[in-house]
């Protein structure tokens, strides 16, 4: 990189701030786990001399996004305090950020300060380079078991939207139960009524108007835009769309339809086109970026269209005013070359496989700690419940006491049974996943461009599970998320190549502390 290189601060002496947060807004008014890091964070301070001058977090905060209010408050503080704060102490580095290279960033922007993060539970000397890969490491999987939960949560819900479950609220007309455990959702009073509308515009075609006097004069009092929106709504004759399904699919519910399919196309002038009475979109094998590149002004999913008279195909943008229209071939070809930027060069796959083995083998390591750690953090709180328990048994404590400390100790052995399911992940298999991926990357282009549009759409959201944007102005897209394995391998990659020309700097070898040319950080949101 040209210019002059930043030289590190000098580490500052032995004062410390302590950043504390859990992940969901039910943990945080319950208390779970924050009076765990607290304590611990406080702990590790006095036993290694530091002075610990503020406490910031305590609360809900996703470590997401580092946007976050208190996680700023905190940032701003040592960054400014008089007190020449030189460490933030956290429980572990998840706690501080899961956003990947972002988080990385973060951190290296701090030690330009002479401002380093101390993580209690995956202490690394950050300031050999060593321990500051083993640190961006931490911080780049953070992102990963993010991912791989997210991964876990969409396939779930798209395996119940299969079956016909319905994935949110019931619409009007619908009461939405459960009983014994299953999803039930059935007709109500009101439902009767959006029947009655259905077939007052299929049978007798009322204007909206005259409708919604009818159903008002019954005692259902509707707008005319909630009305539209019933009478586009599939779920009323017994179908269910979402979207985690390809477009234009749909599933047959397991809910009782209030009308027909046929009384559905009629009152939305459709003509039946297969045996169920229901037109599907087919995929269009000219336009498999649609929905998932996204316009680069408002941020809303581009559509497309053929302009039959030339052949043409076309990305368009409907935001009035927005005027986004591309041709699809154009678009095309600089995804494929933005595609291009997370290929991995032949003739480095063996080092770059070797490097990613031994950060998933380093990972698995920690993992394995982790895991004891929590083992034993289990054991420990198993004793206190049974104690507790006992007590309460002999009288020697009330119902209220114990119904207190029990569902606070429930709290926390239920939070660290969560953080055990997440350390057995995929890295029990990690070679065939090593060996699956890097194959992948070394043609993502080309394998892109060759391939039938469903296989595209599903290469596409795997490398940007969150879509790309299109900046018209550039004429180039922006990435906001890049799946953390491609992201990774990605940049080794290239840091390899920069190394076989001479190129790299000794000193920031694999540091990954800056996202190289077209990579972003991995999670920005």
């Amino acid at each position: 990189m040209a210019g002059k290189k930043k030289s590190k601060a000098a580490v500052r002496g032995k004062v410390a701030v302590i950043y504390t947060r859990v992940s969901t807004k039910e943990q945080a008014e319950t208390n779970q786990s924050l009076e765990t890091q607290l304590e611990r964070c406080r702990g590790y301070a006095q036993r290694h001399g530091y002075e610990v001058v503020n406490e910031f977090g305590g609360t809900y905060e996703s470590a997401k996004n580092d946007e976050r209010k208190h996680f700023q408050l905190m940032l701003d503080f040592v960054k400014k305090s008089r007190h020449k704060v030189g460490h933030i102490i956290v429980y572990s580095h998840d706690r501080f950020s899961r956003s990947g290279s972002n988080a990385i960033y973060i951190a290296d922007q701090l030690a330009q300060l002479g401002i380093s993060v101390v993580a209690v539970t995956q202490p690394v000397d950050t300031m050999t380079a060593s321990g500051k890969l083993q640190q961006g490491i931490q911080f780049l999987f953070s992102q990963f078991d993010n991912d791989q939960r997210r991964e876990k949560c969409v396939t779930g819900m798209e395996a119940k939207v299969r079956k016909g479950y319905l994935m949110g609220k019931a619409p009007m007309g619908y009461d939405q139960l459960r009983v014994n455990g299953e999803q039930v959702i059935k007709p109500n009073k009101d439902g009767k009524l959006i029947r009655l509308a259905f077939q007052l515009k299929a049978e007798q075609g009322l204007s909206n108007t005259d409708i919604i006097k009818r159903l008002k004069a019954q005692g259902l009092s509707l707008y005319n835009q909630t009305l539209t929106k019933i009478f586009k709504n599939p779920f009323y004759c017994g179908l269910i769309t979402h979207g985690l399904l390809d477009e234009g699919e749909v599933i047959v519910g397991r809910h009782e339809p209030l009308i027909s399919r046929d009384v559905f196309l009629r009152v939305n002038g459709l003509q039946a086109q297969n045996a169920h009475g229901y037109t599907q979109v087919k995929e269009d094998e000219q336009l498999p970026l649609r929905h998932h590149v996204k316009c680069g002004s408002c941020q809303k999913p581009l559509t497309g269209y053929e302009m039959k008279k030339k052949g043409i195909h076309y990305y368009k943008c409907n935001t009035r005013g927005c005027c986004l229209n591309r041709n699809a071939g154009k678009m095309h070809e600089l995804y494929g070359d933005l595609l291009k930027e997370y290929q991995i060069d032949p003739m480095l796959l063996p080092q770059v496989q070797e490097m990613m083995s031994q950060v998933f083998k380093k990972l698995g390591q920690d993992h394995e700690q982790q895991e004891k750690r929590l083992k034993l953090q289990l054991s420990e709180l198993e004793k206190k419940k049974d104690t507790l328990e006992r007590r309460y048994a002999y009288g020697e404590i009330n119902g209220e006491i114990f119904s207190k400390f029990s569902g606070e100790l429930k709290g926390e052995m239920g939070e660290i049974e969560v953080n055990m399911e997440k350390l057995s992940g995929p890295l029990s298999n990690h070679k065939t996943l090593l060996g699956k991926g890097l194959k992948m990357m070394l043609s993502l282009s080309s394998t892109w461009a060759k391939a039938e549009v469903s296989q595209r759409k599903r290469l596409q959201a795997l490398v940007f599970p969150d879509g790309v944007e299109y900046e018209r102005e550039k004429q180039a897209y922006r990435t906001t998320r890049v799946n953390s394995f491609f992201g990774l391998a990605a940049e080794i990659s290239q840091e390899m190549g920069q190394k076989e020309r001479g190129k790299s700097d000794p000193e920031n070898h694999f540091s990954l502390l800056v996202a190289r040319r077209g990579i972003e950080p991995l999670l920005l949101e």
